[in-house]
This record gives C-alpha cells, structure tokens and sequence, in this order.
C-alpha cells in the first residue's frame, strides 16, 4: 500500500493480515490510521505483532474505531477501567476461561447495538491451546444462492442474553440490573454494513432462539446449517497467540471461538475492549409479514 512504513502479510484467503514494524501508538498519525481501517477493511482481522499495552493503552488504541462498550458481566472488568474486561485464570475470582467462548460466536448479539470491532491483548499465554479461530460470514454469503438469500431477506433473529448465560458453567445468578440490560433483541440476518454499505450475513447460534416468520424448529435448523457452513473447518484461520500479539477484528462479518487449554497446568491473561456497534439495519426495507 502507498506510503505504508509497515510491514503487512495476509493469513488466510479469506480473513487476516499481520502487521510488524508498527506500534500501534503511532496511529494517531492520520494517514497511518486511514492505511489500517483500509487494511481491517479489506482482511477484516489484523495482527499488530510486538506491542506492549496496558489497559489504558488498548482504550486509546480502540477508541480510534468507535465508542468503547462495557459487559453485562461486570466482574470480569479491570478493577480500574470499566471499558476494559480480563479474560484470565490468574485474579482473585472465578476464572473465565475455558467457557462460552468455546462455542463459534459473535460477541454481544443480544445488544440492541452489537459489537462493531473486538480487541484482544495477550499478556500470558499457555504453551498448548488457548488458540482464537476466526471463520468468516461474507464467504457464506457469497456462496448463497439467490433463493437462499430471497429466504432470509427481511427476517430477525432473536437473541437471548438469559439463554446464553444459562450455558455458562456454574454461572453467577443474574442481578436484577442484569436482567433490565439482557431483554431479548432482534437483528435482520441480512444487515447492511454501515461501513462498506454492502448486504452481510450476521447470524449467531449460541444465543439465537428463533427466527420471525419460522416455526422454532426450522428457525433453529437454518441457524445451525448456517452455523455449521460459515464454521467449515476447510475455512477457519486459528491464530496461535505470541505474548505482545494485539489482535482486532469486525465483529459484523467474522465469528470466532476460543479453544481450550489445561487451566490447571497453564496459566492465561488477556485483555479485552470492544467498539460499541451501530444498530443493525437490514439491508433492504423489511416486509410487513416479516416484521
């Protein structure tokens, strides 16, 4: 790319590019933060090999991307910034680890704005596993044919923050605060990209409990042979995590998944931030049957 004074090398056909020679620091240049949306743009994951971030550094570093976003789950937070979640087995509490993020997901579905963009920081790593795998949506949807897309065009989704959280192991009973954020959402499958203004498939299976205008058992099983297509091992790029590795992906167009590690062998800290998303538009106007 023009005047890029970093090194870029793509990861996968479908998603990813790693990025050395950069610290992220410097992206408050203006033509180094254009050339890295255009690059997130384009590979809609990218690796900054290198860095050294603390929880204020990764909270000026996303907020070149959007307006930060806070979890439902609040004792997973840094103790000082309430923008920030720790994902480890190393504090005082109950780890998160080795949990829901198993499953193949896009984060914060059940938000009437989902995520935009997720980053991810390693601060320790375990020597075997604790992997993140990334499967892109946008090669399903390119491979829809007309009738399938016709299907799901104008139909919502629902997504349950209370079903999601009841598949946590021993999960933490949910506060009465809790339940007021968590009300079930409803997002268009196919949504425009408020970015590209390109129609995208946006499907999570973890949380998603029904389909408008389908009976529960089909809507379930569109969503899972969705699930499975987009998840398609052939397809998927695992990142194997280096400690200073900060890790940035669209959240619109990529699911991902942890893999599991032995917790009790190895230790794991990382720090998380997420861009607050837009509310999801579909992609054209909706029918009145599909509302």
């Amino acid at each position: 790319m023009p005047g890029t004074r970093f090194a870029t090398r793509p990861l996968s056909p479908d998603l990813g590019c790693e990025i050395t020679g950069l610290d992220v620091g410097e992206i408050g240049d203006p033509a180094i933060l254009a050339e890295v949306k255009a690059l997130l743009g384009r590979h809609h994951m990218l690796v900054f090999k290198d860095q050294k971030m603390d929880a204020a550094r990764m909270i000026a570093f996303t907020e070149h991307f959007g307006e930060l976003d806070t979890h439902i789950l609040r004792q997973f937070t840094h103790p000082d910034h309430a923008t920030v979640s720790i994902i480890s087995n190393m504090e005082d509490r109950k780890p998160n680890v080795n949990d829901v993020s198993l499953n193949w997901h896009t984060d914060l579905a059940y938000r009437p704005r989902p995520s935009a963009f997720v980053t991810l920081y390693a601060e320790v790593v375990p020597e075997e596993g604790a992997d993140t795998r990334f499967a892109s949506m946008q090669r399903v949807y390119r491979g829809m044919t007309a009738a399938e897309r016709d299907r799901l065009r104008g139909r919502r989704a629902t997504y349950s923050f209370v079903h999601l959280h009841s598949k946590r192991p021993d999960p933490d009973p949910l506060t009465p605060e809790q339940l007021r954020e968590s009300a079930d959402v409803h997002h268009p499958i196919l949504r425009r990209h408020p970015d590209t203004g390109e129609e995208i498939l946006y499907i999570n299976l973890p949380d998603c409990i029904g389909i408008s205008g389908m009976e529960t058992e089909e809507a379930l099983r569109t969503v899972r042979d969705l699930y499975d297509r987009i998840t398609d091992p052939r397809h998927t790029h695992a990142h194997k995590w280096q400690v200073g590795d900060l890790v940035i992906w669209d959240n619109r167009t990529l699911m991902h998944s942890a893999t599991w590690f032995d917790a009790d062998r190895y230790r794991r800290r990382m720090l998380r931030t997420v861009v607050r998303g837009e509310v999801p538009m579909p992609s054209v106007a909706e029918p009145a049957a599909a509302s």
